[in-house]
């Protein structure tokens, strides 16, 4: 009977050692590093995929990205536009990593969002994880949305005050493939990143870190500092900047209505709770 006490101690420690494949919660430091690793490498290997499929489809993505500029191009700017034109051996290549990066990114995304999800919900509680199947879907669609407006939207007007300023001083527009699709690239990506502030606002009031007073208290700080940024990203004209400043002012006072209301169902959900003890 002696002999068998070793190897039930013996299971119980084998038992022990596969718990954090049960419980994630009992995962070591290197587990987890090791499920952070595999986290990020997921959604790389999407980006580089759709990276790859970009390059190969180069022509028809090209056309696509065109659009900010044709829209804009008419048969008066044949004296004063002839195209987009390299200026250096490289800036070909510049070119296509800004193309494969826009179309990579914004396919990778969704991917992302779902791993950091699965990564983060472990830590999470049972409160928390109600809004993680939302959040992470809400994070996505103001992504989209905000690359949507920022490529049917923005660009053009962009383009259009400036194509119209050329026209005025009369001057010959050459501009180079990877400067217009760098242009595109940052500020579609840059409005799709924007576009997540209210959502950091609703997680961070919900979560007790930001109060929502505060967040009111801000208001025309982050008005000004909206302005700022359409400032810096758009050309200077007070259309485009407004374009820019709008949306963001707009989603900024979405927020703090959708904070308001979660915080008021969470309160409800609490005081239901105390009642049921």
């Amino acid at each position: 009977m002696s002999d068998l006490v070793p190897k039930d101690s013996d299971s119980d420690e084998e038992e022990e050692d596969l718990d954090w494949a049960a419980d994630p919660k009992k995962m070591g430091f290197l587990d987890h590093v090791e499920e952070l690793r595999w986290t990020l490498i997921k959604p790389l290997a999407v980006f580089f995929v759709a990276f790859v499929l970009t390059i190969v489809f180069i022509q028809h993505v090209k056309g696509i990205l065109m659009y900010p500029l044709n829209e804009n191009y008419t048969a008066e700017d044949l004296e004063t536009f002839s195209g987009l034109a390299t200026r250096n051996p490289t800036g070909v290549f510049t070119a296509m990593l800004h193309i494969g990066l826009l179309v990579g990114v914004t396919v990778a995304s969704p991917v992302f969002i779902y791993y950091l999800g699965r990564f983060l919900s472990p830590a999470l509680t049972r409160k928390e994880k109600r809004l993680l199947l939302p959040g992470s879907a809400s994070a996505l669609f103001l992504f989209l949305l905000g690359t949507a407006f920022a490529f049917f939207g923005l660009l053009p007007k962009a383009i259009d005050v400036t194509m119209q300023f050329n026209r005025m001083m009369g001057f010959q527009i050459i501009w180079s493939p990877d400067s217009y699709f760098g242009f595109i690239t940052w500020i579609v990506l840059g409005m799709g990143v924007s576009f997540q502030f209210p959502l950091i606002a609703v997680v961070l009031v919900y979560l007790d870190i930001v109060s929502l007073e505060k967040l009111r208290s801000l208001r025309r700080l982050l008005i000004v500092l909206f302005f700022v940024a359409a400032a810096v990203l758009t050309p200077p004209d007070p259309i485009t900047q407004i374009m820019m400043a709008l949306p963001m002012i707009v989603l900024y006072e979405i927020s703090l209505v959708v904070a308001g209301m979660l915080l008021r169902r969470k309160a409800e959900r609490e005081e239901q709770e105390e009642d049921e003890d």
